[in-house]
């Protein structure tokens, strides 16, 4: 089964100009670190979960420092709160 990193970012509004952000520029970097999906849901007007889905785990480590490093940087461009950052091995599927 696929392994998921599940980041919970809060403390900035969900504008025009982190959508492009995203867009842009952390989801082309998520996929070049060997995700093989991504996805960003809005769930309030000041927060987000990006999920991103990885081969298995070693993939998710393999990428691990670098989406550290992409969190920084957002963490740094729009002054959000310290990410929470979840992982495991997907264990059901629909």
């Amino acid at each position: 089964m696929s392994y998921k990193r599940v980041t919970i970012v809060t403390g900035a509004s969900v504008t025009d100009e982190v959508l492009e952000f995203m867009k842009n520029t952390q989801m082309p970097a998520v996929k070049t670190m060997g995700a093989l999906d991504c996805e960003v849901v809005q769930t309030g007007p000041n927060s987000t979960v990006v999920i991103a889905t990885y081969a298995d785990k070693a993939a998710a480590d393999a990428a691990a420092e670098k989406a550290a490093a992409l969190r920084a940087e957002g963490q740094a461009e729009f002054k959000i709160d310290p990410p929470t950052v979840l992982e495991g091995e997907v264990i059901v599927t629909m």
